[in-house]
């Protein structure tokens, strides 16, 4: 008895140790900017990883003054593992803003969308190349039209159709 409780108590504070893989991903149009207001937020020491996997370099950003060096390298990863697509187009994005708290990096980005379409298509495969429980939280608005989901390592996509 005393053993299966010991068990039982290793297994919880595995699980409860145990990191949690996740970004959140929120896509709103905005009609008067005619452009994709995004917000992401993902663990810094995740996103370290993904970065080093990705261009095979160990950034050292820097968060307090010059952040113009930071931002183009951020604004490079991020064209290559968060798309937008209008119809078949794809939308350019750069970064508004970015702030780390904690181990949070938190950044807004804009995606102009001079196009009038009614498919869009979302990837994001952040860390999905790391981990294999990744879960990217999406949250998809345009005008009344809105949609969360959950994209993972087998699923990096996900297309929308609005009226």
């Amino acid at each position: 008895m005393k053993l299966v409780m010991l068990k039982t108590i290793i297994l919880s504070l595995w699980f409860a140790a145990h990191p949690v893989h996740v970004t959140l991903l929120s896509v709103e149009y905005s009609a008067e900017n005619k452009a994709f207001n995004v917000f992401l937020k993902v663990y810094y020491d995740d996103f370290i990883l993904d970065y080093k996997l990705l261009t095979g370099i160990n950034p050292g950003f820097d968060f307090s003054g010059k952040k113009e060096a930071g931002e183009e390298m951020i604004t490079n990863y991020i064209k290559d593992k968060v798309e937008i697509f209008a119809g078949k187009t794809k939308l350019d994005g750069k970064i508004k803003d970015l702030s780390l708290s904690g181990n949070e990096l938190k950044m807004n980005l804009l995606f102009d969308n001079q196009k009038r379409a009614r498919m869009f298509t979302v990837r994001n495969s952040i860390l999905t190349d790391i981990y294999k429980d990744q879960s990217n939280l999406l949250i998809f608005r345009y005008g009344t039209f809105e949609e969360g989901i959950k994209l993972t390592p087998e699923k990096r996509e996900q297309v929308f159709k609005v009226k």
